[in-house]
């Protein structure tokens, strides 16, 4: 249940770039009453909140305490009892590391609670994008301007200060989107990824907003290099990971974005690519959960089609 809880994620389509056609991602939504929130203590002051959509950290000081993503607000009173056990003072800032759904549907109630919604330029577009496009005014993106972030981070990196720790805020090159931002405790030597590494199944790219397997491949480095060898790593979904993780992962990206190539070099439709398993071995180790082989292949092979890759 545990992997259920942790890693499930809304891919969302916008009307931003029609031309290009994500596969969905389909989903069954647990029931609410009965998801738990799972705390793990990451040590001095830092800690990571694990349910049923993306990976929360917090950290608490004198001033208040900070929140990394905001979760479904289904599980927002749900993430606040967790934080209360962890520090009695209120929220008063929440990074959005992207614009998801699992990772940003939180932000209006925690910002009409007082709490500052911070992110990049992209994802504050994309939020409030996708709630003008929200014409019928359902639930996810409702027209709420308490749901838009209110601080925009320029890019290149960001730091401020709480409960003793130095908070560096860095906006990443194109990798899960092209406005994902990566968060480092300074001190507590935790860095906290969002969706732009997952850990132990299979990713999401969001190729309509920027995102790319490229980008997400080579941002592996980057990640690897922030890293320590005790350096702990929130991913957006999944356990807590370390370096060696990210590498595997890398990896794993790199074989995925192979085969699909080599099919697009010689003529694969995608249909006949997913017909064909050729993840089949990947998938002992990451096809678990809810990305699965079929989906993976063909998030990647469009694209890579996408990028002007054609077949021969």
């Amino acid at each position: 249940m545990r992997k259920l809880h942790a890693t499930l994620i809304v891919v969302l389509v916008s009307t931003l770039c029609p031309a290009l056609a994500a596969p969905e991602l389909k989903m069954d939504l647990p029931e609410w009453s009965k998801t738990l929130v799972v705390e793990h203590d990451l040590g001095h002051g830092v800690h990571m909140l694990e349910s049923f959509g993306g990976n929360i950290g917090v950290l608490a000081g004198e001033g208040g305490v900070l929140l990394v993503d905001a979760e479904w607000p289904e599980l927002n009173a749900k993430v606040r009892a967790a934080v209360a056990h962890i520090s009695a003072k209120p929220i008063r800032y929440v990074i959005n590391t992207h614009w998801h759904w699992d990772h940003a549907g939180g932000d209006a109630d925690f910002a009409r609670r007082g709490a500052l919604i911070i992110s990049s330029q992209e994802t504050h577009d994309y939020i409030l994008e996708a709630q003008r496009a929200n014409a019928q005014n359902t639930a996810q993106y409702r027209r709420d301007p308490a749901g838009v972030p209110t601080l925009v981070l320029d890019s290149g990196t960001q730091r401020f200060y709480l409960g003793g720790q130095t908070v560096e805020i860095m906006h990443a090159p194109p990798a899960h989107t092209n406005g994902d931002l990566v968060v480092r405790f300074v001190e507590a030597d935790v860095l906290q990824t969002g969706d732009t590494f997952f850990n132990g199944f299979y990713p999401d790219i969001d190729f309509e907003h920027g995102g790319s397997v490229d980008g997400m491949i080579s941002f592996y480095d980057t990640l690897y290099r922030m890293c320590g060898a005790n350096t702990k790593v929130i991913p957006g979904h999944g356990p807590v990971a370390n370096r060696e993780d990210i590498r595997r992962f890398q990896s794993m990206l790199r074989e995925v974005r192979t085969r699909v190539a080599r099919a697009i070099a010689q003529g694969m439709s995608e249909s006949a690519l997913i017909d064909s398993h050729p993840l089949d071995d990947l998938d002992k180790v990451w096809g678990g959960n809810l990305v699965k082989q079929p989906y993976l292949l063909a998030i990647v092979y469009e694209d890579l089609k996408s990028k002007g890759m054609r077949a021969h």
